[in-house]
Parts: structure tokens; sequence; C-alpha cells
């Protein structure tokens, strides 16, 4: 094998490639990205990372009972090449446990109000999925599935609250409203994502949709206390980028009505 076949199958096999179409992907759509940032698991004080951190602003002017400014919405993403069939495993979402993270995490804080419903996370229509294999899993710490998740509840459990990476909000310029984070696992393709209905477990479908993993997830916090926190994981195919993006606009909307 020549030295510049290596190098072809080192980029092959890197995944890198894909994160790259991601990142110039949101920057031409006006995020601002930052590419693999390092931070300390307080839990192992070890090193891990993130694929991708992506922040984008709103703003608004100042009228006659609105203060100006701005609402954030920053991705905590781990970029995916899916290159084995997976199947996942749907059922009802906790609708529960989803109000409560939507009233304590934006400014939708009512949890009987129309707009609060209007936040994606609460979308009734769509069950979640709660379970997931995949072909030549040999362990969860192997599961191309699991690894994402934990990478970006991870990273989003150490880095949220951090301070914002667009100019205009880091220097003061433009007031902060809100800021909302949220983990996402964004997929170079679906044609490989089956699902299958845990209550009815009949022939295994296609995945054509964007879609929402469920989690409990358990980890120790910075201060080393043991906690356990509901998430939802947004599951993007990086063919319907657009749709879910048009669905954080609209995640957008109905917050600044509180702000």
């Amino acid at each position: 094998m020549s030295i510049l076949d290596e190098i072809e199958k080192i980029v092959d096999e890197s995944g890198n490639s894909f994160h790259c179409k991601v990142t110039n992907f949101l920057k031409e759509k006006g995020w601002h990205t930052l590419v693999s940032p390092y931070y300390t698991d307080s839990a192992t004080n070890k090193p891990r990372e993130i694929d991708l951190i992506a922040e984008n602003q709103w703003s608004r002017e100042r009228d006659f009972s609105r203060k100006s400014g701005a609402i954030v919405i920053k991705l905590f993403i781990e970029c995916k090449y899916i290159t084995q069939p997976t199947v996942f495993w749907f059922s009802n979402k906790d609708i529960e446990a989803a109000t409560k993270w939507v009233t304590s995490n934006t400014p939708l804080t009512s949890k009987d109000n129309i707009y609060t419903q209007k936040h994606h996370y609460l979308d009734p229509a769509h069950n979640v999925a709660k379970l997931f294999a995949s072909k030549n899993n040999r362990g969860a710490e192997n599961e191309v599935i699991y690894r994402a998740l934990n990478q970006s509840l991870n990273a989003m459990v150490y880095l949220r609250g951090s301070e914002s990476k667009i100019p205009d909000i880091k220097s003061g310029r433009i007031p902060e409203l809100a800021s909302v984070e949220m983990p996402v696992i964004l997929c170079n393709s679906f044609s490989n994502f089956y699902r299958i209905e845990m209550e009815n477990q009949s022939t295994p479908e296609i995945i054509n949709e964007n879609f929402q993993l469920e989690v409990n997830y358990a980890y120790r916090d910075l201060q080393g206390n043991h906690r356990s926190e509901y998430f939802l994981i947004d599951v993007v195919d990086f063919n319907k980028i657009d749709d879910y993006l048009k669905v954080l606009e609209g995640d957008k909307d109905a917050m600044f009505i509180f702000v």
C-alpha cells in the first residue's frame, strides 16, 4: 500500500470528513461553531471531547413593552457516520418529565401555556426511542449510539452554562435574554436505522424522520455528587438538517413571547 493509499484510508476511516461537512454547513447557516473542545471529566479526571458545540442567536429590538436582546440556542453535537444496521425500540414519551425539563431549562416556565406546548420536546405526535442495538455489538462501550449519547450528554453536563462564543453576546453588545442548551446526535444518514414498537414488536421499519432518544442519565457532578437527570436527545439525519433547524426556529419564536 502506498503512502497516498494509507492517507486516503486514514481520511475514509476517521469520520472527520463528515465532521467538517457538518461544521461548514452550520457556519454557512449563520451558526458559530467550536470544533472538538476538550474538557476534564471530574469523575475520572481524564480529558474528554465532543465533536462540536454550535450556537446561534436571534435578536429583537426594544419596543414599548419588551427589552432588546437575543435568545441563544447552544447545541452539543456528536457527529456519527453510521455504517451498521441499528434498531431502535420506540414507546410513549414521558411527557411529565419532558415538561419539567422545558419549564426548568427554557423561558417557557408555565407548563399550561400554549407557547410552552409548542416546544418540540413536547410534540405529542411522535414517540421516542428508548432502547437500541446494532449489528456486531461487542458491549455497550463499542455501541456507536451509546458512545454518541454518552459523549453529547457528558459534555453538556460539564460545559453547560459556559460563556457564549458568539462575539456580540460575549462582548455584551447584544444582551442575552435567554440561553437554551440541548444535546444532538447528527448522523450522515438514516439508511441503516430501523424502528420497532415496544408495545407491539412487529416487523422493523426504516426510520425516515428525525426523532428523539429519551435517556435518564446518571453522572457525577463537579462537586463529586452522584446525580441523575432526564434528557431528550435529538437524533438528526444530515439529509433532513434543514427540517431540524426550522424546528429550532419554532422553539425560538415561542420563547420570545416570555422574555
